[in-house]
């Protein structure tokens, strides 16, 4: 798949938008995806590439001011599928709790003027992916006794 190849190597802006796209093909077709990863064998190479692109990005810019957003927001995605996926997010998710602005609210621009506001704040989706990272730890305690 063209994308997931396009995200090893874009920056800034070009990476933002791939991810986004990468994010929705997850969640409307989430067995192919899965199954992508699993045949390109780039599974935890991409993971780690969401990541790294995460810690990359600690503080909020105006040159991508969207990329923490559609990182998270594929996290929730890959861990609504598969809940293993919540251990490799886990500690990224809280630098982006602690480190959000108003400015990722927004997915419209006029220069530094944020014009429309997502539906649903950054903050939201990082306590959906903490959720879902909960559900992952009980389950794991469940399995193992």
């Amino acid at each position: 798949m063209q994308v997931l190849k396009g995200i090893m190597d874009a920056e800034g802006a070009e990476l933002e938008v791939l991810i986004g796209f990468s994010s929705h093909i997850c969640k409307i077709i989430p067995d192919d995806f899965a199954q992508e990863l699993e045949h390109s064998q780039i599974k935890k190479k991409f993971v780690k590439r969401l990541v790294s692109a995460l810690n990359a990005h600690m503080r909020p810019s105006a040159d991508c001011p969207g990329i923490r957003r559609v990182i998270v927001q594929h996290a929730i995605n890959l861990m609504e599928f598969d809940s293993r996926y919540a251990n490799d997010f886990h500690k990224c998710l809280s630098m982006v709790e602690n480190t959000s602005t108003r400015l990722e609210n927004y997915r419209l621009f006029s220069g530094d003027v944020g014009l429309m506001e997502h539906r649903t704040t950054l903050s939201t989706l990082v306590a959906r992916a903490k959720e879902l990272m909960g559900r992952e730890w009980v389950q794991g305690i469940s399995t193992a006794t």
